[in-house]
């Protein structure tokens, strides 16, 4: 009897002093201001799509110097090949309107071709892009 009474008491004592250091742990995310609705995970900011840094605090397209560009195809019957800086970046059907792409800021050339063919479908052009700007291009031949 005695020993078991000393046993209880042991067992008693380590689950007490387990659930009193477990509960004691420290809040990883105590302290950390996540901007811009990032969220703390681990101590660490998780930040939306858009934005970097320890709390967030940077728009991406500031950091790295870009913009976003997004091509359509607003003709009835043809099919575009999209050139920018020289290289096919999309081909779209008739009607559609590709993803965004995220591109440097500055001077670029941009050049709508019929698919499969050198024969430019409208005027080219050398668009200048403001750092974190989003623009859609288009024709409509």
């Amino acid at each position: 009897m005695k020993r078991s009474l000393v046993l209880t008491a042991l067992l008693l004592t380590v689950a007490f002093t387990t659930t009193t250091y477990l509960s004691c742990s420290k809040d990883e995310c105590e302290g950390v201001s996540c901007q811009h609705g990032g969220t703390c995970k681990s101590g660490k900011c998780v930040c939306p799509t858009g934005y970097s840094g320890v709390n967030c605090e940077s728009r991406t397209c500031e950091v790295n110097s870009t913009a976003l560009v997004q091509f359509s195809n607003r003709s009835a019957n043809s099919t575009y090949s999209i050139l920018w800086d020289g290289s096919i970046i999309t081909t779209l059907s008739a009607g559609v309107t590709s993803e965004l792409y995220t591109v440097a800021a500055g001077q670029h050339t941009l050049e709508f071709r019929y698919s499969n063919s050198s024969t430019s479908s409208c005027t080219p052009s050398t668009p200048n892009l403001a750092q974190c700007s989003s623009t859609v291009y288009w024709c409509s031949n």
